[in-house]
């Protein structure tokens, strides 16, 4: 049916198209010699990767809270969400890879995006789910093109009794005195995430 000028007209003009893959049923009316076609509708959906959409972060806890508080931490932002691997949790590799560190890097200034990639790294304060703080080196590995988070890590590790497969970190980021900061959220999950 074609509505024209409020009134519903019946559309005996329908087409087959065909194309390489699919036939198309393509509907068209004529209108004083000239063919019509309606216009496609566009989806209301926005179309991503995956069929499900990305989690929303969980509530930080209040000591976290507290303790970015207490430093006068601003401009709060969520990074990233990774479930810890097994190379995260090894106390002998001492190191955090940081995925789609793209996110972090878009927020480090020039100056500290030179120090990342010098061999010293950018010092950050790490701040943890129970509002301990820990002094640690933000570093990027040219072999891997990845960032890491370590000198410090290790503790971390102890400290939170993380678990590869078992702990889902949440990485934040914000400025306290205009230097760089991270606060880790942790979830355990109820069963074991196995990556393949």
């Amino acid at each position: 049916m074609v509505r024209l000028f409020g009134v519903d007209i019946p559309n005996p003009n329908v087409k087959l198209e065909e194309t390489k893959r699919t036939k198309k049923r393509k509907k068209t009316t004529r209108l004083f010699g000239q063919e019509i076609v309606p216009a496609r509708r566009k989806s209301a959906i926005k179309k991503t990767r995956s069929s499900s959409p990305p989690l929303s972060p969980a509530p930080l806890p209040f000591p976290l809270l507290q303790m970015i508080h207490n430093m006068e931490g601003k401009d709060l932002l969520f990074v990233i969400r990774k479930i810890l691997e097994r190379s995260d949790t090894a106390i002998d590799q001492n190191r955090f890879f940081v995925p789609k560190s793209e996110v972090l890097w878009g927020l480090l200034s020039e100056a500290e995006k030179t120090a990342v990639k010098g061999g010293g790294g950018l010092g950050v304060v790490v701040v943890d789910p129970k509002g301990g703080k820990y002094d640690m080196k933000l570093k990027y590995w040219k072999s891997l093109n990845m960032i890491v988070l370590n000198s410090g890590w290790r503790e971390f590790i102890k400290d939170n009794e993380l678990e590869a497969e078992v702990d889902c970190a949440e990485v934040w980021c914000f400025r306290a005195e205009s230097k760089l900061c991270l606060a880790f959220n942790v979830k355990r999950q109820l069963l074991p995430v196995i990556n393949i």
